[in-house]
């Protein structure tokens, strides 16, 4: 344990420290001698959760409400990502019952994507409770308060052609509001040939638009087939400014609900792309359980939070977290 803290500080005194991270590194040193290394880890993720919006500058969230999406770096410790990793090929091995696979038979590659994953695996639950991720979407969205919508894993193996299709999230999604946030945690390196593209300021079109299976089920989605297509995306790439980022481990897309988004396959020559999603929502969100969207597919699957339309999405299935409080030790 003493060789992985040291690796840890050792990273974060590369980090431009604030105030607020040199204080939760002190907390922490402090929490390791008073409460010995096993208590170490939910002290540290306390600490971080405490500091989160302090490491975040105004710039990032006025980049963010302007361009719709953004990056934020290094602000997960590395012993997230080594547990989050754990999970994942535990989930690859045994997924949930909203698992979809995008790569058909025969051809190559693996696209994996499972949902909900917090509520089978003891590693997301700690993730969505004790990291910094509510904490960032809490202020990247000015918010009061954060809920989980809920948790996303996606996995592309090298080699993977298959392409996630330009689309927005919140064409997807039953809610309605503007409080609606993704953070995409980078679990592996990822360059820019390989990683998701927004258009930029597309969160600002508020466009609902017809929806499609990424595994290519037409059937699942076909009651939003009224809805408009969304625009051609690849034929009009010289008519939009398009964000992407190289992004290393620990490095966090934060995307708007409505931010129009997609990604390429990658070569044989990259590594595997693997990623660990949260969506969070604030107080000015209420359910919308319109045709056409994810809630009908969630309720075959036995996940129904019993609310009416333009309820306030109390439910279990949606937790409210609030960041973790300062540790006193």
């Amino acid at each position: 344990m003493c060789g992985i803290i040291c690796c840890g500080w050792s990273s974060l005194r590369n980090w431009n420290l604030v105030p607020a991270t040199a204080m939760a590194i002190s907390m922490l040193r402090r929490a390791h001698a008073t409460l010995g290394s096993s208590a170490l880890g939910a002290a540290r993720a306390r600490a971080f959760s405490s500091s989160a919006s302090s490491l975040i500058s105004e710039e990032e969230v006025r980049r963010f409400e302007e361009d719709g999406a953004t990056v934020v770096r290094q602000l997960f410790p590395p012993e997230w990502l080594d547990q989050l990793r754990a999970a994942a090929e535990l989930n690859m091995k045994n997924p949930g019952v909203l698992c979809d696979e995008h790569v058909k038979p025969g051809e190559p590659g693996r696209f994996h994507d499972d949902q909900f994953l917090w509520r089978r695996h003891e590693t997301m639950r700690r993730f969505v409770y004790e990291s910094p991720a509510a904490e960032i979407a809490r202020h990247m969205m000015r918010g009061k308060q954060v809920q989980l919508f809920y948790d996303q894993l996606f996995v592309k193996e090298p080699g993977t052609r298959k392409a996630t299709p330009w689309h927005n999230d919140h064409s997807y999604w039953q809610l309605k509001g503007n409080q609606v946030i993704s953070l995409w945690l980078a679990l592996d390196p990822v360059p820019k040939s390989s990683c998701v593209k927004y258009v930029k300021g597309s969160h600002k079109w508020r466009l609902l638009h017809k929806i499609s299976s990424f595994s290519g089920d037409e059937q699942r989605y076909k009651e939003s087939s009224s809805l408009p297509d969304i625009p051609d995306i690849e034929s009009k790439r010289d008519e939009f400014e398009l964000l992407t980022w190289d992004m290393e481990p620990g490095d966090c897309l934060v995307h708007h609900s409505f931010a129009v988004h997609g990604a390429p396959g990658i070569s044989t020559q990259s590594g595997r792309r693997r990623a660990y999603a949260t969506r969070w929502f604030g107080e000015d969100v209420d359910f919308d359980p319109r045709p056409g969207t994810m809630h009908h597919m969630w309720v075959n699957a036995g996940l129904d939070p019993g609310l009416k339309a333009e309820e306030p999405l109390k439910s279990s299935l949606f937790p409210k977290v609030t960041p973790a409080p300062e540790v006193r030790v």
